[in-house]
């Protein structure tokens, strides 16, 4: 992967706490789930686990990547930019497969929701886009490094999602209330990064406001067809379609 700037002075340092928040969010989210995970029955089949697998590794590497660029390692941060990015390539697919693999898995069980598979195809697509984003733009520190850890955010939601659900026993009941028990997280960090930018830099940098206006307007879009009966009956035949449950 081509070498990358240095980080400009305004942003040392800052990566690095957007994507410790991003760790915490997954670690306290999977925290609160990893019991009834682990006790299921019948027990996950072995692509969840694969999957599982593939996104702390993904997640690991960006975050070497970070550290890599903020102690000026850029001959290491290369070499291990285009391992970064086909584990992201085998995201893509896996991360879809997954979604369906459990979403079958619940048919016929009280609380089966397709609709839910919204949620989970908005943040394969975002992270798809922004991954894509970062390795077009990583000739431009600010712009790559942005992208890498929104690409991060997209699949970050699953953390706080899991602790309004199992900590907090959240029922959302309307689209507003769908969006801020999945993606409170994703909002959490978002708002950082703009914040900072308007205070470092004077402005919302490019990749900032991208990232921005594409999981907030995904995260808003699959809020509202959570309750649409259409969607919900689409998904349902889609799941049925698919019928692997692993």
């Amino acid at each position: 992967m081509s070498t990358i700037t240095l980080p400009a002075r305004a942003d040392r340092k800052v990566t690095l706490v957007w994507i410790l928040a991003i760790w915490t969010f997954a670690l306290f989210g999977f925290g609160a789930d990893i019991s009834r995970f682990l006790h299921e029955t019948p027990p996950p089949p072995p692509i969840l686990l694969l999957h599982g697998a593939f996104s702390v590794l993904w997640l690991g590497l960006v975050s070497t990547q970070v550290v890599l660029a903020e102690t000026g390692d850029i001959r290491l941060h290369r070499k291990l930019g285009w391992w970064t990015v086909a584990v992201a390539a085998a995201m893509v697919p896996f991360g879809v497969v997954a979604a369906m693999v459990d979403m079958a898995r619940q048919v016929g069980h009280p609380d089966f929701a397709p609709q839910f598979l919204g949620e989970e195809f908005q943040d394969i697509f975002a992270f798809a886009v922004c991954t894509t984003a970062g390795v077009v733009t990583r000739k431009t520190r600010a712009d790559h490094s942005r992208f890498m850890v929104l690409a991060a955010l997209a699949l970050a939601d699953v953390g706080p999602g899991r602790i309004a659900t199992n900590l907090v026993n959240a029922a959302p009941a309307s689209p507003l209330a769908v969006w801020a028990t999945f993606y409170w997280g994703t909002a959490l960090v978002l708002a950082g990064m703009i914040a900072w930018d308007l205070v470092k830099h004077r402005r919302v940098l490019r990749a900032t406001l991208f990232g921005a206006a594409l999981l907030w307007g995904g995260e808003g879009v699959v809020s509202v067809l959570f309750f649409s009966p259409g969607w919900k009956a689409a998904m349902a035949g889609l799941v049925r379609a698919w019928g692997w449950a692993g």
